[in-house]
């Protein structure tokens, strides 16, 4: 299959976040992910879903999660179900949320899949922990479970490889680790089984430490054969 990939908008404008879907649309992206967390206000954000001929992922992170939002979690849910209500095809909700399930059901309701994700900016944790959290996120009703570690050296690529290898089987995951060790799983996690991976849409765009560019992600599955190949 062809190695998917999100590329991730991060604008303080609805002027700035439509720039960036086309921009996401015209260098082959497979997702793009809106953070709304990155947004100096939230109007405007029910057409976006008609402006782009990509699948939208609504992404609103709290700033203990390592994102930007300083709403009141009330509001900052609200913001979630109204992208969902207005055509984004997912929406991404942390593990942590209070109330999980009960969102995740509104949100099917809206017809948007959740995305339930967990961050551990520490480290990563031994591969039964990975998997304990996966099954966590799976029994809250995620239609993709997504963990994503701190890469403190270059085995932890490996765990997260190894985890979107097993789990890849079963479910939709995205699996890889953060940080400038982390840039092998980043990559590679796709073609081991990952439903996709993250990149940036150019230098100083990155919205989480060690993402790759979009440019250069497609440019190394270009170099490896596999953009757009069966493998």
């Amino acid at each position: 299959m062809k190695p998917r990939v999100c590329a991730c908008v991060a604008q303080t404008r609805i002027e700035g976040v439509l720039k960036h879907i086309a921009l996401a649309e015209r260098l082959g992206a497979d997702l793009v992910e809106v953070r709304l967390d990155y947004m100096a206000s939230l109007e405007g954000i029910e057409g976006l879903p008609k402006a782009s001929s990509l699948p939208l992922i609504a992404t609103n992170r709290p700033k203990d999660q390592g994102g930007k939002c300083i709403l009141p979690e009330p509001d900052r849910l609200a913001s979630l179900l109204k992208a969902a209500e207005h055509g984004f095809d997912y929406v991404d909700l942390e593990l942590t949320t209070n109330g999980l399930e009960g969102i995740i059901h509104e949100l099917k309701e809206y017809g948007a899949k959740p995305i339930v994700s967990f961050h551990d900016f520490e480290g990563t944790p031994p591969k039964e922990r990975l998997k304990e959290i996966i099954a966590q996120e799976l029994k809250a009703g995620a239609e993709i479970c997504k963990l994503v570690t701190m890469a403190k050296d270059m085995t932890d690529n490996l765990s997260c490889l190894f985890v979107a290898a097993e789990e890849g089987k079963r479910m939709k995951i995205v699996c890889f680790a953060m940080g400038p060790l982390g840039f092998l799983s980043r990559a590679l996690s796709p073609l081991f089984g990952a439903y996709f991976t993250y990149a940036s849409l150019g230098k100083g765009l990155e919205t989480a430490p060690g993402q790759w560019s979009l440019r250069n992600l497609k440019a190394l599955y270009k170099h490896l054969g596999i953009d757009g190949e069966t493998f």
